[in-house]
């Protein structure tokens, strides 16, 4: 391997121990619902055009969101993906802002033949993060009167490893994600007292997933003239049972100072590994994109999950979620992709938005989403003699959830750094 090579990896490996010590300080008060907070699902250089990915494709990057897109693969391609930035977020008294950073996907993309690709990865699809305080007050022996306070914390997430396939058949493409989903999500209630004589009461339930899912998808590409293209993308899957484990504990605790924590004082109930199904729902979208060879490209989506009309735990329905929908437009622009001078000239530069309603439904109200993103591929250095072509992809996102009506409304300012290396392997040699 390259000395290169190397340093690049490495770098990306400190960033990613970066990324993971920041998640510890992140607070989402809304991860405590559904399946926590889900994932930006797109690879980087989807996420600098507001998401559009269901219509592209490209020869290097891989588009994993429609694995139709794979077919297009015309270099192996070692894609890695991380994400840090802030949340902030306010309830109209108080406001309160934390970081975050972790690893949004890693990836191999490999053409097999002509219009034949295949691509195996890892990434997270969800995640839960919040520390809430609570103060109330409650009677006892209908004359007492005392402050109490509740506090909710929740930890965990949901990832997917997965492999899929890209084949194109003339104008067609079509492909298959197939994978497994696994993780674990943790909810912690207690009940604190004012008095240190009077034990706090906590109520823990953690539920473990994991489940085989598939995602199929297809792509159309009409050629307009030589240089212009436009290409339509579809991609779906139905509802799908999750097998879950679950575990609940409720405790008397009491408050440890040395390691603020509260420790176990008597067990009240405990069940241990109760089975069960989680229907995780169907999801659906399309899109298109109108291309011009090596110099625009434009496109639209719009996507669907019907999270209120499928998601059940423990065959019951979840009153707190919705079906949830996203609109996105977006582009990129490179000014001269075959300029022998001018680095920014081979630039690309991208431009994006969306908009659409989330899948957490509280107080029956609805809470739209929206956000604006700026994004760049920066090309790197080939490497002399050899057939490695490097991308070092940038995306920037200023995200808003909710309105007036909602609980909570949460602004979040997210950075990614995407990086691919990419070289041709399987060359036959033409000397001995």
């Amino acid at each position: 391997m390259h000395r290169t090579k190397v340093s690049i990896l490495c770098f990306f490996g400190a960033l990613l121990l970066v990324a993971n010590n920041a998640l510890a300080q992140d607070n989402s008060p809304y991860s405590r619902y559904g399946l926590g907070d889900l994932n930006n699902n797109q690879n980087i250089v989807n996420r600098g055009m507001g998401g559009v990915s269901q219509a592209y494709n490209d020869p290097q990057s891989v588009n994993f969101i429609n694995p139709a897109s794979y077919s297009n693969l015309l270099l192996t391609s070692f894609d890695i993906g991380i994400e840090g930035g802030a949340r902030s977020i306010r309830d109209g008294n108080s406001s309160f802002s934390s970081g975050f950073g972790t690893l949004s996907y890693l990836q191999l993309g490999v053409p097999i033949k002509k219009k034949w690709g295949l691509n195996i990865g890892l990434r997270p699809v969800t995640r839960v993060s919040y520390n809430i305080q609570q103060p109330f007050n409650q009677n006892f022996f209908d004359t007492l009167n005392l402050p109490l306070q509740n506090r909710y914390e929740g930890s965990g997430g949901l990832y997917q490893v997965y492999g899929g396939t890209g084949v194109g058949i003339g104008a067609f493409s079509i492909g298959v994600n197939i994978g497994y989903l696994f993780g674990n999500l943790q909810n912690t209630t207690t009940i604190v007292y004012p008095s240190s004589t009077i034990f706090a009461s906590r109520h823990m339930n953690r539920i473990s997933y994991s489940s085989f899912f598939y995602k199929l998808g297809i792509q159309y590409k009409a050629k307009l003239n030589k240089d212009m293209d436009l290409t339509f993308g579809a991609t779906g899957s139905a509802s799908q049972n999750m097998n879950a484990k679950q575990v609940a504990l409720s405790e008397t605790a009491m408050y440890d100072a040395a390691n603020n924590d509260f420790t176990n004082v008597d067990t009240v109930k405990y069940v241990q590994g109760e089975r069960g199904k989680v229907v995780y729902p169907a999801e659906f979208g399309g899109g298109l994109l109108l291309r011009k060879l090596d110099k625009w490209q434009i496109g639209a989506d719009f996507t669907t999950t019907k999270w209120g009309s499928d998601f059940k735990s423990y065959g019951v329905k979840d009153t707190a979620v919705q079906n949830s929908w996203k609109a996105s437009i977006g582009g990129q622009f490179v000014p001269n992709l075959t300029a022998l001078s001018g680095y920014w000239n081979r630039v690309a530069y991208r431009l994006g938005a969306y908009y659409g309603r989330d899948y957490i439904y509280l107080n029956n109200n609805s809470m739209p989403i929206m956000g604006f993103t700026l994004g760049a591929g920066l090309p790197v250095r080939r490497l002399a003699y050899s057939n490695q072509y490097s991308m070092l992809n940038l995306a920037f996102e200023v995200a808003h959830r909710g309105n007036s009506q909602s609980i909570i409304q949460e602004n979040v300012y997210r950075v990614s750094i995407g990086f691919t290396l990419s070289d041709r392997w399987f060359i036959k040699r033409k000397y001995d």
